[in-house]
Order: structure tokens, then C-alpha cells, then sequence
């Protein structure tokens, strides 16, 4: 007798084909539903004021930073710039914030022109009126170093990004548009004084900064989705 010819499994009668091509047809709505799923979790999500995006999330030397809030900083009837303050998890409190573990970064999207002497003159009233007088006295040396670095940026323009970052171990750093800060002698910026950095932050969180700003920046204020 001659053996049955063997059966191919994509035949009519084998019952393997039915469960295969369910199989096949599942992979392909799948495969074809990835594109979009892909897409959609990778959409950025983001906030806007004033033209400006701002991501919910950033990384800042290797740690995830969250778009904690943000506000517009005026200097009398015009926008300043558009800050932002990211940090390694949200906090609503200006003491929660200053204890805060981790990287804190204060985010400038700058809005119009400044020159490098008015960047200074206003980094010092501001600063001055944030620290208290022996806090100032004690400073003296940080804010020389960062008066200095002030200077050698000559002069920022609309769409300019200056970030003042504290990064514990390492100090307070900044840049502007990407390029780190320099102080004297063309060194990068690298005050590791937590004070300093701390008064900083009081120029915007602080009992002296204007209210909506500050509230801006603490995420009580809710603030307009990109694209809305």
C-alpha cells in the first residue's frame, strides 16, 4: 500500500490552520494598532504661556526633573521672561521645596532683551532683598562669582534659555542656551554654597516675590495645556 501523502497543515481539513491564522490575524491588528500607540505615548505633554512650551518632564544631568509650575516675571509693564521651576518630585510649599533632595532647576525663557549690566544690577536687588543683611554679608563671595558670570554672558535675547540648576555634591550651575556659565578666568560656574542657591530660590518662592508668580511656580495655578 502507499502511504498517505502527508497532509499540509494549511490545508482545508487540518483543524492547525484555523488557530493559525486567528494567531496571524491577532498579530496584525496588533502590529497595525502599533504605530499608533507608539506615537501616542511618546507625544509629549506640555504646558504654554506666552509662546512658550514648557515639557511636564526634563532631564537634568541624569536625573528626571517634573514641571513643578510656572509664571511670567515682569520688571515693571514688561514680560521679563517665562520661569519655570523643575523638580525631582511636586511640592506646593516654598520649605518643602528648599528641603527638597536632588537637582532643582529655576528654568528662564527669556522674553525680551537684557544687557549683561542689567542682568547684574537686577540679580542684586533682587538678591539683596531676599537674604537677610548677615546672609548677604556671608554671600559676598557667591555673588561676586555669579555677578562675574552675569557679565561674560554680554547680553540675552528673546527665545534665550538660561537654566540655574543646584546639583547636590557639585554646586550651583548654569547655562545659557546650553553652554555652561563662566566666571573669572573662563572657569565653568560651580558655587557649592546650598545657601546661596537657597536665597536664590527665594527671588522666586519667597515672602518678597510677586504673588502670582510664586503661586505660578508652587503649581497652584493652573496653567493652559500646548495646543489648547
Amino acid at each position: 500500500m502507499l502511504d498517505k501523502p502527508e497532509q499540509d497543515p494549511l490545508s482545508v481539513g487540518s483543524t492547525t490552520p484555523c488557530v493559525s491564522r486567528r494567531d496571524l490575524l491577532g498579530v496584525a491588528a496588533a502590529s497595525a494598532l502599533m504605530p499608533w500607540a507608539s506615537s501616542a505615548q511618546a507625544a509629549p505633554s506640555a504646558v504654554e504661556l506666552e509662546g512658550v512650551e514648557l515639557p511636564e518632564t526634563t532631564t537634568a544631568y541624569g536625573q528626571k526633573l517634573v514641571l513643578n509650575g510656572a509664571g511670567v516675571r515682569k520688571r515693571g509693564y514688561f514680560k521679563a521672561d517665562v520661569t519655570a521651576l523643575y523638580l525631582p518630585e511636586k511640592r506646593t510649599t516654598p520649605d518643602a521645596i528648599y528641603k527638597l533632595n536632588g537637582i532643582r532647576r529655576i528654568q528662564l525663557n527669556i522674553l525680551r532683551e537684557f544687557t549683561s549690566s542689567t542682568i547684574t544690577r537686577i540679580f542684586l536687588a533682587d538678591f539683596k532683598q531676599s537674604a537677610s543683611e548677615e546672609e548677604f554679608k556671608r554671600l559676598i563671595g557667591p555673588i561676586g562669582q555669579i555677578g562675574a558670570a552675569y557679565a561674560n554672558v554680554k547680553r540675552v535675547s528673546k527665545g534665550d534659555v538660561v537654566n540655574l540648576d543646584w546639583v547636590p555634591g557639585v554646586g550651583w550651575m548654569a547655562t545659557h542656551n546650553g553652554k555652561s556659565l563662566t566666571g573669572d578666568g573662563g572657569t565653568t560656574l560651580s558655587i557649592n554654597d546650598e545657601l546661596a542657591y537657597q536665597v536664590y530660590l527665594r527671588m522666586y518662592i519667597g515672602q518678597n516675590a510677586p504673588e502670582d508668580l510664586r503661586n505660578g511656580l508652587l503649581g497652584l495655578t493652573r496653567l493652559p495645556r500646548a495646543g489648547d
